[in-house]
């Protein structure tokens, strides 16, 4: 049984008239009465009584008749998700999260693809910055992000720039060195300072604040590790120590960001969408579309 029974059936079923229905479905009348009996066949239930007053329904050719239409119906349904996927006007998105970093550019970019795509399912993927890449390698995100320092020279990838700003020293607000407008790094380098990494092997931050300290000739103590943004904050709003990081919203508001005396371009932080140079997915070539529609970098 094909789709094309079902449509000959149900235009028969609509017309009660077999040469009314042959009309319209463009074909002659005994190849669509075959077709009738065929599908009678088939079923093994007699679908219509045919007589010399006209063709009308039986109690199965009733039932049948209700859900071939509703067969039909998503079939046609199943066509139109279909190309509409291929637009990438309904499927679903997965993009890689970065945390409170995403929160600068992501909630602008999502709503601006929200309404151009309704259908679309968005999904944030939580994924560090040095499984980005790899993750989009499985397949398990259609678009991650990547800072500066840590992209890979690869032609698999396109990148856009999203994100450009400069670090700062977070602190305490109620630090002695908060009324500070710009203190010098070296004032800094008995002080604890903490970096955000999930393991040991997550360690983007502290390289970045590493290179921040050598760059400028000064020492300091081993930097430790918090495996969450929240326990950073607390820390560091609680005066246990520092951290160079973005100024980023939604911050805590008893954290206070300076700029670094000893200014240098190390400080600034570029980040990229990134995305596999080849995707077949337009889900992700709008959602790249999207962000460069945005102003940018922001």
């Amino acid at each position: 049984m094909e789709l094309r029974h079902l449509r000959y059936f149900v235009t028969v079923a609509d017309t009660l008239n077999y040469r009314r229905a042959a009309d319209r479905l463009r074909v002659a009348q005994p190849a669509l009465s075959k077709q009738i009996k065929d599908l009678e066949r088939h079923i093994g239930a007699q679908l219509l009584n045919r007589n010399t007053g006209g063709v009308s329904l039986t109690d199965a050719g009733a039932v049948f008749q209700q859900e071939a239409l509703d067969i039909l119906e998503r079939a046609e349904m199943a066509v139109d998700a279909a190309r509409e996927a291929q637009d990438g006007r309904r499927g679903r998105l997965r993009i890689g999260s970065i945390g409170a970093m995403s929160a600068t550019f992501l909630p602008l970019a999502l709503s601006k693809y929200r309404d151009r795509f309704p259908k679309v399912e968005v999904s944030l993927e939580e994924t560090s910055l040095q499984d980005q890449i790899p993750a989009l390698k499985a397949g398990s995100i259609q678009v991650g992000f990547t800072i500066d320092s840590e992209i890979q020279i690869d032609r698999k990838f396109d990148t856009y720039e999203v994100l450009r700003s400069n670090m700062a020293i977070a602190m305490g607000q109620s630090h002695p060195l908060a009324k500070r407008s710009s203190p010098s790094l070296s004032e800094f380098s008995d002080e604890q300072f903490y970096y955000f990494g999930q393991t040991e092997r997550h360690d983007v931050h502290r390289r970045r604040m590493e290179a921040v300290f050598t760059s400028r000739g000064i020492r300091h103590r081993p930097i430790k590790r918090v495996s969450s943004l929240e326990a950073l904050f607390t820390l560091v709003a609680a005066n246990h120590g520092f951290s160079i990081v973005l100024p980023l919203p939604n911050n805590p508001s008893n954290i206070v960001y300076h700029p670094i005396k000893e200014e240098k371009e190390d400080l600034e932080v570029r980040l990229f969408a990134i995305w596999l140079k080849d995707t077949r997915s337009q889900l992700a070539k709008n959602f790249v579309d999207t962000l460069k529609q945005l102003q940018t970098p922001l």
